[in-house]
């Protein structure tokens, strides 16, 4: 059965998204500790929204750096690319692999190694000078990197197998009161020189 490639649309989202959060608890299996427990929802959730937004945060309706592996209609596999590689982002020097899946069934018919080609094949179109891929220890995917032509370039050495990772928690925001106290401030005196100067002239 033929396999073809094509950037991923809406109506594939919640599937694709389904996967990937499947591939983050098979992860957390394996390494129980070592991935937050809400990091899919904190982290990978947010990386797969922003492939379908452009540049400027609106919906769009087909991702230019997230792609499908299909047969006969039904996805078997996905890549994700950092998106420096869409038309609407500035020019990077390096791009990744974020996240890539392939569907336990299709597994070892070809699939994997035809995603990370076509992902090759893109950051050669993007005149990448490194595609990086990471890879947590027992992951199927080694092997399909290795045979890729990829070569390890560092290795992250994690202490406290049995030390659970904390939640990851979102950012506060920014209270900008003061910055905008200092502003009107600012304003109000120009303003009061102004007709000064305009009331004496």
């Amino acid at each position: 059965m033929k396999v073809s490639i094509r950037p991923a649309v809406t109506a594939d989202r919640h599937e694709i998204a389904a996967a990937s959060r499947d591939t983050w608890e098979e992860h957390r299996t394996r390494q129980p500790y070592a991935f937050p427990e809400n990091g899919w929802e904190m982290l990978l959730k947010r990386d797969h929204a922003h492939a379908f937004l452009s540049g400027e945060g609106y919906p769009i309706g087909e991702s230019g750096n997230l792609f499908v592996a299909e047969a006969d209609g039904v996805i078997v596999g996905y890549v994700l690319l950092s998106w420096h590689l869409r038309d609407d982002a500035p020019d990077a020097h390096n791009g990744s692999i974020v996240d890539i899946w392939v569907d336990p069934k299709w597994r070892k018919k070809g699939v994997g190694h035809n995603l990370v080609s076509f992902a090759k094949e893109m950051a050669e179109t993007a005149n990448w000078d490194n595609l990086y891929a990471q890879v947590w220890a027992g992951a199927p995917s080694s092997d399909l990197f290795e045979t890729a032509g990829f070569a390890p370039a560092h290795v992250t050495w994690r202490y406290g197998p049995d030390r659970p990772a904390a939640l990851i928690e979102p950012r506060a925001k920014k209270n900008n009161l003061a910055d905008a106290a200092w502003k009107w401030a600012v304003a109000i005196v120009l303003i009061g020189l102004f007709i000064t100067i305009m009331t004496q002239a």
